[in-house]
This record gives C-alpha cells, structure tokens and sequence, in this order.
C-alpha cells in the first residue's frame, strides 16, 4: 500500500551493527593494551573494591632517653627534657626495634597475645589474611613483618610504632601489647647494666667487710686473752709507774748519801733510809721488768696490740674506699638507667585507612601502561630494523 509509512528498522539495525563491528575491531586492534593493562587493572580493581578486607592501623610514638640531664640540646629534645638524637640512647632505641621485630618477640605474642588469631580474624579475605591456622615461627615471622612497621628518626630520636590488623580492636591491643613489651626490654638492659656496674663493686666491698671484721676479731680476742680491754693504756701506765718510782729512787738515794756523811751508818734512822732504798730498787727492776722483758712483757703484748690495730686502720681504710667506689657505682648505673617515654599514646582506629584502593590502582595501571610502552617502542624499533 502506497499510502503508509513504514519504520526504518533496517537503518537502525545496520548503525548498531556498524558500531559493533567497529568496537570489535578496536578491540582485536588493541587486544595487547587490554591484555597487558586494562584486563590486569580492572582485576586489581575488582579484587580491592569488591573482596580486600579493611585493615586499621594503630600507632605510637615513644623515646628512649637517659636519666641524666642533658649537657646541651635543642629542637624536640630540648621541649621535652629528654637527652635526644645521642648515640647511646639511639643505640638502644635500635635495640628495642630489633627486638620487637624479632622473633623472640613474635614467640611471646604468639604465647600470651593470641597473634595467630589476630592476623586471621572471621570475615578476612583469604589472600590478605595469615593463611595457616597453626603457622610456622618462619611464616608468621614473615607476615608479622608485613603488619608491623618500626621507623626511628635520626634527628630527633622517636620511634614509630605502626600496626595493621583486621579489626579496630586488634589493632589497638596489640600496639598496646608491643610498647609494654618495649618497656619491658628497657628494664632488662637496665638490669643487665646495674648488674655489671655494681655487682663487682659490691663484691669488692664485702671483702673488705669481711677482711675489717675478721681483724676486729683478732683484736677483741686478744684482748680478753690478755684481760685487757686497752694495752696501750697499761703500757702507759706502767711507764709511768716506773718513772715515778725511778724518781722516788734517785731522791732516796741522794738522802742517803748526804745521811751518811751526818750519821752513823749504824744509826736506825740511816738503816730505815737504806732499806728504803732497797725497797725502790726492787720495785723499779720489778715494773721494768714487766715492760720490757721477756715472754709476757708489756712490750710484747703492745707490739702484737699495735701490729693488730695497724692492720684494722688498714682494714678500716680499705673498707671506706671500697664503700666509696660502691657508692659511685650505684649513682653511675643509677645515672645511666634508660627510660622509655611514650611521646604519642597508641591510638583507637575508627576508619579503614588500609588498602589504598585507589592509590594501588593508579599504580598498578601506570606501570602496567608505561611497561606496554617501553615494550611497544621496543617492537617497533625491531620491526624498523627487519624492514
């Protein structure tokens, strides 16, 4: 019939056939880009938008600071007091890094803070997750080592501490868990180091207490061996009996001598004078020999006296430098003693800041696209060359 319109379907049908036929032929012209980029991007993509579990991360900073005041300083060390960016406390921050991420360390999480479970959590994608229920210490050394991160700054001495987990919580707890542990690890090494310091000193103080109460000994038996609490004073007092009786002899005797130039020799009272004499002879050959004879003599007993309280000033001396050298060694370790100072207290995650979807497919197509490139114009050149 002439009078009617017919639709134009057949146009219609041949552009979206025409179009077809184009976008294919793009693609079969273009099937290396989107084999080698787009195909991989898009994977990438699809896996961290659509299966990638969340993971927060906790973190802490703290220092490791001496208990002696610093001599100098300014910047950070100087707002805080702490004696930052020295090589000694920087040394020992390096020594708490390697040990919480050491293995002795993933031993005692795994032992008292359930790691294992942390790291594998229900509702963890498979391949970001631990694997492995029960892993080996190699294993989940290794992936520990992917979820913790320590950075120490050289110009101020802090260390970061990061953590990623699965869950706000684990996070948190085992961020916790690795700063008490740290802490830990600084009171062993204060430990070790008061030990080194003062045991030797303490060991060469009670030689010297033991050596200072062994001459006391001596010195007390002696003296109750001898019923004598003070033998120099018994020497002195013998010395001076005997020179008062030497004093007495000698004015005797001149009385006698001048009586017998004016009496009888005969006479009682001269007799009296003479026995008199005799007397104080006797009584001064008596006491000196008492001072100065043999076997138990004043004499004797006050050079072993003498030689003992000799020996006990030297004891006494000894032990007063060792008891000094004691003194300054538990001030030495006492100054020396390390302290870990929590700049920054570990924080409770709320937002899911890891993976970086976006930032992980950027990077994956840019290196995808400039590694097709760099083999694109390493083809062409080829095909160059062979024409």
């Amino acid at each position: 019939m002439h009078g009617v319109i017919q639709p134009k379907h057949s146009g219609i049908q041949a552009d979206a056939g025409g179009l077809a036929a184009r976008l294919k032929t793009l693609a079969f012209a273009n099937r290396f880009f989107l084999a080698i980029v787009i195909l991989p991007t898009l994977l990438a993509a699809a896996y961290l938008y659509l299966i990638a579990s969340d993971q927060y991360e906790s973190s802490t900073d703290f220092v490791i600071r001496h208990a002696e005041a610093p001599a100098s300083g300014g910047g950070v060390g100087q707002i805080f007091g702490l004696s930052l960016g020295t090589s000694s406390t920087a040394s020992e921050a390096f020594i708490v890094q390697e040990y919480l991420l050491s293995h002795d360390a993933v031993a005692k999480l795994r032992r008292e803070d359930d790691l294992v479970n942390r790291f594998r959590p229900e509702g963890a994608d498979w391949f970001s997750r631990l694997w492995s229920a029960d892993p080996t210490p190699e294993r989940l050394q290794k992936y520990y080592e992917g979820q913790v991160a320590i950075e120490q700054d050289e110009t101020s001495g802090i260390t970061h501490l990061t953590v990623h987990t699965f869950r706000p919580k684990d996070s948190y707890a085992l961020t916790a868990k690795l700063l008490e542990m740290g802490e830990q690890q600084i009171n062993a090494i204060n430990q070790q180091t008061y030990r080194d310091q003062v045991t030797s000193a303490k060991r060469e103080l009670d030689a010297a207490a033991g050596q200072l109460s062994g001459v006391q000994q001596r010195l007390t038996g002696f003296r109750r061996g001898h019923a004598d609490v003070d033998p120099e004073g018994t020497g002195r007092a013998q010395l001076t009996m005997v020179t008062n009786l030497t004093a007495s002899l000698v004015q005797a005797r001149a009385q006698l001598a001048a009586m017998g130039q004016a009496v009888s020799r005969s006479s009682p009272q001269y007799i009296a004078l003479q026995r008199q004499v005799r007397a104080l002879e006797a009584q001064v050959a008596g006491q000196s020999s008492q001072i100065a004879g043999d076997g138990h003599s004043v004499a004797n007993r006050l050079g072993d006296y003498e030689q003992l309280v000799i020996e006990r000033d030297e004891a006494a001396k000894l032990h007063a430098a060792t008891a000094a050298q004691y003194a300054q060694a538990v001030a030495e370790a006492k100054r020396k003693q390390l302290y870990l100072v929590r700049v920054v207290e570990p924080n409770h995650p709320v937002k899911s800041l890891f993976p970086e979807r976006g930032k992980i497919v950027l990077t994956v197509f840019a290196l995808l696209f400039f590694a097709y490139a760099i083999g694109w114009l390493l083809w062409a050149g080829v095909k160059e060359h062979s024409i």
